[in-house]
């Protein structure tokens, strides 16, 4: 799976990279650069739209690939778009959609929830419910809910009941990675936080600023000069804390060194397989299952567009480890 680039609001959720500012249609792994284009296949009903901040944080395309075949078979064209994280592409985006005339519903998860209000208010104008992925604003008729407090805090209690297995009365340096510019890093970082102290860990915390893996790398180089001896990683987004990881190798630190934990609330192809080889200093992940997620969205979409009112859906993240990888593994 989160998260990576952190441009302003809840978009930029979880360690995320920039993308193309083109508008796209999944199709499989192929785009388009027509916002209001999309498949064909099983058109009859009209169109339903999603909308992530980018499609190039892997779970978020992952749920893209899991809902297109869902929606087509409930007889509707799927649209998506890919902001790149800019707030006017996406509003771009949703306008077009709106001024299409057979978009049953819009869903999806915004660059700056704020700056949503007003093309939303558009949608709801125009007969067209919107629902939300991870956070709300003023129009959104359900949302699919992560709880994002509770991922952090198992991440971290995780950790700090290791720390004390292993160190004992020891105090240990622990960096915590997040975006806390977003609701989703501020959210997280509490929890990572709170989760570590609920432990009898003997900790000093470092909480650190970072988004993407590059910027991950960055930032614990910074912190492996002002304490080489930080044993504990941890973070809300598999590439800021992948970059982590690696400033920990280049220094020095061995892959499988005993001594070392990292871990985050997200967990993609790579860290799956850092995690199945069952020695490396990534230990583990708590992660929201990318089939889960999509269903959810799926499920409140459908209901939008067929004019019931949709409940709101909480989706729970669940311990990664080498013996249920292969249960993430549609997280990308």
């Amino acid at each position: 799976m989160m998260n990576t680039a952190l441009m302003k609001g809840l978009g930029r959720s979880a360690a995320l990279l920039a993308a193309t500012g083109l508008a796209v249609t999944m199709a499989g792994c192929s785009a388009s650069s027509d916002a209001a284009g999309g498949s064909t296949a099983g058109a009859s009903q009209g169109a339903i739209a999603w909308s992530f901040a980018s499609q190039d944080v892997a779970i978020w395309a992952s749920q893209l690939e899991l809902m297109k075949p869902m929606i087509e078979d409930a007889g509707y064209e799927f649209l998506t778009d890919n902001p790149s994280f800019d707030v006017q592409t996406q509003v771009g985006d949703w306008q077009s959609w709106i001024t299409r005339g057979d978009v049953k519903a819009i869903g999806g998860f915004p660059v700056d929830p704020a700056s949503m209000v007003s093309v939303t208010s558009d949608a709801t104008a125009a007969g067209i419910p919107v629902v939300s992925y991870a956070v709300t604003w003023d129009g959104v008729t359900a949302t699919t809910e992560i709880s994002n407090y509770d991922a952090g805090f198992a991440v971290g209690k995780a950790a700090g009941e290791w720390i004390a297995k292993e160190y004992g009365s020891t105090t240990v340096s622990v960096a915590l990675l997040a975006d806390t510019q977003t609701g989703l890093g501020i959210d997280q970082l509490k929890g990572l936080t709170e989760g570590v102290q609920s432990t009898k860990a003997s900790v000093k915390l470092y909480p650190l600023e970072a988004t993407t893996r590059d910027v991950g790398y960055s930032v614990a180089q910074s912190q492996l000069t002002a304490d080489p001896d930080t044993k504990v990683w941890l973070g809300i987004g598999a590439d800021m804390v992948l970059g982590a990881r690696q400033a920990l190798l280049d220094s020095g630190v061995s892959a499988t060194d005993a001594g070392y934990y990292v871990s985050a609330t997200d967990a993609n192809k790579e860290v799956l397989g850092l995690i199945e080889s069952g020695t490396d200093i990534w230990r583990t992940s708590f992660a929201w299952k990318a089939q889960d997620l999509a269903k959810a969205n799926v499920d409140l979409l459908l209901a939008a567009a067929k004019g019931e009112k949709p409940q709101n859906i909480e989706v729970g993240v669940t311990q990664v480890t080498a013996d249920n990888v292969a249960d993430f593994a549609a997280n990308g």
